[in-house]
């Protein structure tokens, strides 16, 4: 199974406003809670000019599709709490 992961460049098209679909080039850094919504945050890449850097929330209910153009690994996750327990 394909997960989308923080560092995976793709283009997202999404429903703007007068039914246009948007296009938005960039690197997915993650989901961003906006009131009871979640939207994907996307740094925009040079396609976008002068707004190159700049970050675009996209609501989850506003996206269309998804092309992933190059996915990045799942980072494995770090151990919090160090087991203090002794096992014999």
């Amino acid at each position: 199974m394909i997960e989308l992961v923080p560092g995976s460049k793709c283009v997202v098209y999404s429903v703007s406003s007068n039914d246009e679909i948007m296009k938005t080039y960039g690197i997915f850094k993650g989901f961003v809670p906006v009131g009871e919504d979640s939207s994907l945050c996307i740094e925009l890449d040079s396609n976008h000019g002068d707004m190159q850097g700049k970050y675009r929330l996209i609501p989850t209910n506003m996206i269309s599709a998804i092309d992933i153009i190059e996915l990045a690994e799942p980072k494995q996750e770090e151990k919090k709490y160090v087991d203090t327990h002794y096992y014999s």
